[in-house]
């Protein structure tokens, strides 16, 4: 995946998120973006999703530049897959239904095909003896889980996930990370925000270190976590790898 960031700013209200950021990625295929609370990577995941609109600058995937007009942004969230840290299940549909759902309306699968593709993909991460229940009757990593299928159902040109552990106890979170190191390997794109630094470091091949919306160092993933230049991002290390 080429990822390509052009003058990238974002303010909500009078507070600055995203300040003019400016990068090239020519072969991002496994990216982590980390930093402090507060300093811009949940933003950026939002634009490069089509969620969130820039106020200026240009977002270029795959050399070719993100519209932001509605009818394009659309498009553009149809073809990737997004798993969020809220899970973002409809709680009314089962973990079967929330899967074969965008299937069916978004993506034009007769009913039939959604739910072998459903059913195939639940079972891969063996879930089908779960198909039947709906989101409050699964555990955490069960729902996130089931959020992980349902992305990857619609055969994504990549896969964004934005903190899709925080709400896990530590089981539910390595059953997760698994799944999503597995993704990896499988050889998808992906771009993932984590505050898992042992994680990060284990799936990533680039890595962005953000801080007070701007990009502070990026570079190969080993690199950064074993030669840190920045003063902030020694600092942001030091404080995230203590225990």
């Amino acid at each position: 995946m080429q990822l390509r960031f052009r003058n990238l700013t974002k303010s909500y209200g009078q507070c600055p998120v995203l300040d003019d950021i400016s990068i090239d990625m020519p072969d991002a295929h496994a990216l982590v973006v980390i930093g402090p609370s507060g300093g811009g990577k949940t933003t950026l995941l939002r634009i490069i999703a089509g969620l969130e609109r820039p106020d200026s600058g240009e977002v270029n995937i795959d050399g070719v530049a993100l519209n932001f007009d509605e009818t394009h942004l659309l498009l553009h969230r149809r073809s990737i897959g997004t798993v969020f840290q809220a899970f973002n299940l409809f709680p009314h549909l089962t973990a079967l239904e929330n899967v074969v759902l965008p299937l069916e309306r978004v993506h034009g699968y007769d009913h039939i095909q959604a739910v072998e593709v459903a059913e195939t993909i639940l079972s891969r991460f063996q879930l089908m003896s779960h198909a039947d229940k709906k989101p409050a009757q699964l555990s955490g990593g069960q729902q996130q889980r089931v959020a992980i299928a349902r992305a990857i159902a619609i055969k994504p040109k990549f896969l964004l996930f934005d903190e899709p552990t925080s709400a896990l106890d530590p089981e539910m979170t390595s059953e997760v990370l698994d799944i999503i190191g597995e993704l990896r390997d499988e050889g998808r794109d992906l771009v993932l925000v984590t505050h898992h630094m042992g994680f990060a470091r284990m799936v990533a091949d680039h890595c962005l270190f953000i801080d007070g919306g701007k990009i502070v160092e990026n570079g190969p993933v080993e690199s950064l976590f074993t030669e840190p230049h920045s003063r902030e991002l020694q600092q942001f290390l030091g404080r995230v790898m203590r225990y």
